[in-house]
């Protein structure tokens, strides 16, 4: 009975692989492997985007020469202009004290005599475009009393003009792939074999389990490489992705069994 029960499941199984389309598998996989990579880089440079505008705008380095009162002349200086939506001083004292919050620095600082450290002024911007940062530290820097200035505008259009060009070629990609995805299903609708279409769910399944784990290993090795933070398809995403793909799936098979009838 046993023996009967594998034998017959044994069968099964091969029936079901007979009746898959090796065609449908691997077009509906690299079309997985190739959208989804684009979908990554536009995620992962959008997160970067994202990150950047937390991050301090602007940061102002005191000269060692002002007094108490010349420095919070200068902090209500920088206060009142339009576009600051708020500051945070750090001492000399207090710059000290986190540096030696690390064992590496903590060691070459006390060979030191004195604090080479600055006291400085993290400035974060109502408004955080490349432009505007870029203009008021323009502005910051010709005040007395600051020595130095340095502010995340550089990498910030950096970063927007890879991310404006990329969601350009993405439009157009998006355009292209539409196009060659419906002309693909339309002639693979006449090149499958099986009549079924309840199978074109599991080539669905087959193809966007293949699919997604190279989209995996992509991320694990490319992306975690080359992003600070990098961020993969949510679960959500993904069962909206596997739904999308077994509807074509399932479309693919439909002209010829509507044929057949």
């Amino acid at each position: 009975m046993h023996i009967r029960v594998d034998t017959q499941l044994k069968y099964g199984i091969i029936n079901i692989m007979k009746k898959l389309s090796a065609l449908v598998i691997l077009f509906v996989t690299i079309s997985t492997v190739f959208y989804g990579f684009f979908s990554l880089v536009t995620k992962n440079l959008s997160n970067s985007l994202s990150e950047l505008s937390e991050r301090v705008e602007i940061v102002a380095f005191i000269d060692d020469k002002l007094n108490d009162n010349q420095k919070n002349e200068l902090i209500k200086k920088i206060e009142n202009i339009e576009t600051i939506d708020r500051i945070k001083y750090t001492s000399k004292t207090e710059a000290m004290d986190e540096f030696r919050k690390n064992p590496e620095f903590a060691k070459q600082i006390k060979i030191l005599e004195e604090n080479p450290l600055p006291a400085t002024i993290d400035i974060y911007l109502k408004k955080r475009e490349p432009e505007t940062v870029k203009k008021i530290a323009e502005e910051i820097k010709i005040l007395n009393g600051v020595e130095d200035i340095y502010y995340t505008s550089i990498e910030a259009e950096n970063l927007l003009t890879i991310n404006k060009t990329f969601n350009i070629l993405s439009r157009w990609f998006n355009l292209i792939f539409v196009i060659f995805a419906v002309i693909s299903v339309v002639l693979l609708s006449f090149t499958v074999q099986s009549k079924k279409i309840f199978f074109g769910i599991f080539d669905a399944l087959i193809s966007g389990g293949i699919g997604f784990y190279i989209l995996y290993l992509m991320h694990k090795h490319i992306f975690i490489q080359s992003f600070k933070t990098p961020v993969f398809f949510s679960k959500s995403e993904i069962l909206i992705s596997s739904f999308i793909l077994i509807i074509i799936c399932l479309v693919v098979r439909i002209p010829k069994n509507v044929r057949e009838k």
